[in-house]
Order: C-alpha cells, then sequence, then structure tokens
C-alpha cells in the first residue's frame, strides 16, 4: 500500500535533516514554491517536469496568512494542510513544507537547492530570489505550462457558472415507437465506403418521411455497418463528418436522429454486432426501452430486414433488395407511411 501523503509533508527542522541524507547520498535536490490554492493540470505538468530536471523535488506551500497578504484577504479557498496534503500526493513530489514568508529567499539560502524551479511565464532575470541562488551556485529554471488553465481563471469560470441558474429540465418526451435506419443506400446514396461529406446525396423522400415519422411519435435512430472504419479505408473522424453532412442536410425538415450505432467490424471478426447479427438493433432497444414491438428496422438489404427479424421488430425494405421482410416499399415516403398506419404493441 503506497505511504500517506502525510508521511511527505515535514517542518522545517525534519527538511534540514531530509535536505541533508538526500546531499549525503549525492543527490540534486529542486526546490519550488507556490500557494496551490485550487489544484490544476498546469501546476500538475511543471511540477513533473520539475522532478525530471532533478534527483528530489521539495516543494514549500504558502501558507494562509502569506496567501492572504499576497493574493487577497479572501484566499486562499483552501486550507494550507489541505492543500500541503494534495501537493504531497503527487507521485513528481519528494516533500513538502510551509512557507510562512512571501517569498522564499529564506528558505533558498537555508538548503541551498541545487535548482530553485518556477512555473509559470516568468523570466529567470524576474525572479527576485534568483540572484541569490545563482551566487550560491545554484541553477534557477523556469518552467512554461502546455495548458492556459490557472487558479484566477478557475475562479473566474466558477462565479460565471453559479451566476446562472440552470435550465428547467423538461420531463422525458414518451414515444410512441422507434425506427432504426440503415444509412448507406437507405438514407443517403450508397457511395463504398464514403469519408467525403461533399458526397452526401440524401435519398428521394428521406426528409419527408423521417418528418413524418418524427410527427407520428417515433424516436428516430440509425444503425449502420462501417467495415470501412476497421479495415482503414476511412478514419472514424470521416465517418462523423460524413454523419454531420447527412444532419444538415436533414435540418429544413426538423429532423432530429437520435443516436448513430455503428459497427466498424468486417465478416471476419465475427462480432455480434455487424448486420445480419443483431447486436446494435438489441442495443438500441435498451438504450431507448422500447420493446421489439413498437420498433421497425428500414433498410435496403436483405442483411437489413434479417437483423432486425432477429430481434424480434417488423422490417421494411426500400427498393429492389432480395430479402424476406413484413414491408417492401417503393420509396422512402412510401415505407413511413406504411410503419405510421400499423397498430404497435
Amino acid at each position: 500500500m503506497p505511504d500517506d501523503p502525510a508521511s511527505k509533508i515535514l517542518t522545517h527542522a525534519q527538511v534540514d535533516e531530509w535536505v541533508r541524507a538526500e546531499r549525503s547520498a549525492g543527490r540534486r535536490i529542486g526546490f519550488t514554491c507556490g500557494s496551490f490554492d485550487l489544484m490544476h493540470a498546469g501546476h500538475a505538468q511543471y511540477l513533473a517536469k520539475a522532478r525530471a530536471a532533478c534527483d528530489r523535488l521539495l516543494v514549500a506551500v504558502n501558507s494562509d496568512a502569506s496567501v492572504k497578504r499576497y493574493k487577497s484577504p479572501l484566499r486562499p479557498i483552501n486550507p494550507e494542510r489541505e492543500r500541503m496534503y494534495l501537493v504531497a500526493a503527487l507521485e513528481s513530489v519528494d516533500a513538502v513544507t510551509v512557507l510562512e514568508d512571501d517569498r522564499p529567499l529564506e528558505l533558498l539560502l537555508r538548503w541551498k537547492p541545487d535548482f530553485y524551479i518556477k512555473g509559470g511565464d516568468y523570466r529567470s532575470s524576474s525572479l527576485r530570489s534568483g540572484s541569490a541562488v545563482e551566487a550560491y551556485g545554484g541553477s534557477v529554471l523556469v518552467i512554461a505550462s502546455d495548458f492556459a488553465t490557472s487558479t484566477s481563471a478557475m475562479l473566474a469560470r466558477i462565479a460565471a457558472v453559479e451566476a446562472h441558474s440552470a435550465p428547467e429540465r423538461l420531463p422525458q418526451r414518451e414515444v410512441r415507437g422507434l425506427v432504426l435506419l440503415d444509412r448507406d443506400g437507405t438514407l443517403i446514396r450508397d457511395v463504398p465506403f464514403l469519408g467525403d461529406p461533399s458526397r452526401v446525396e440524401v435519398m428521394p423522400g428521406v426528409g419527408e418521411g423521417l418528418a413524418a415519422l418524427q410527427d407520428a411519435g417515433f424516436a428516430l435512430a440509425i444503425v449502420t455497418n462501417q467495415q470501412g472504419v476497421g479495415i482503414g479505408y476511412l478514419t472514424t473522424d470521416r465517418m462523423i463528418a460524413v454523419n454531420q453532412q447527412l444532419f444538415r442536410a436533414l435540418a429544413p425538415h426538423g429532423v432530429r436522429i437520435s443516436k448513430i450505432y455503428y459497427c466498424p467490424h468486417t465478416a471476419a471478426d465475427d462480432c455480434d454486432c455487424r448486420k445480419p447479427k443483431a447486436g446494435l438493433i438489441e442495443r438500441a432497444l435498451r438504450d431507448f426501452g422500447v420493446s421489439p414491438g413498437r420498433t421497425f428496422v428500414v433498410g435496403d438489404a436483405a442483411t437489413d430486414a434479417a437483423a432486425g427479424t432477429v430481434a424480434g421488430c417488423r422490417t421494411v425494405l426500400v427498393g429492389t433488395a432480395q430479402g424476406e421482410c413484413d414491408y417492401r416499399a417503393k420509396d422512402f415516403n412510401d415505407a413511413a407511411q406504411w410503419i405510421a398506419a400499423q397498430s404497435l404493441e
């Protein structure tokens, strides 16, 4: 079991002994300090980089009194013991002590660390204690953060969030049923391994048919085989870009696709989600809480209808594809009208 972080928190007298022991072992000591009031990614990164520059890292955490003096009478947010404990919990930190003064000069001269390290956008020449460190033979390091986060920015963000009233939660709209839609060849023209949004072409009647289904109380989701992702013909990002273009094309009809379920596997992978297996459909039924008797699967291939049948749903094929189904529609609008006219279990 890892040591309690509290074991790293040392008094100044204990740091005296710690420094002597580390020096006797030939280890280079790094020293840094700060309030560490609200820990963030910038703190964690700079402390990790600081530890990489030395053999042992000592962190002096400003006391509550010093934070009030040099930051604000309203700070710190967290008391010094808790701030010290959190810093000590980091693997990159070897020892923690308290900094009672506003500046670390007295502690630097007391322990003479090999490195005086600060994080942020300082210049080493601007650190007031830097010249004293260099005078005894130490080095000054400034480590810039890759993160723009700061404690002040976090506090400003918290204040902004708290100033807004949370929006009212609307009751979940009950759906009459669920329509699960194949994408390629059913909603959009079938282009093998489509990854170019500019080639998205919505099939005739799709916008009007989806709008009619939505108005009739059906939730809409897509279930699609996308083996091109699995074999590397297109990336997931490109697939998503194609879906976004589809959404833009449907927007003038007021259509909302609730969710997209996709299988990136090939037939050789023998997964449970690739149609004609019913894994995607069964997952959608669970997510929406809709029974198979109130669910319709619409596609343009026998595999779409087969997957729907296995899941216990009613199936519709659009176009000329061969396969058993509950209804064969001449176009998507015809499919939508047939679904809307069905009684639901």
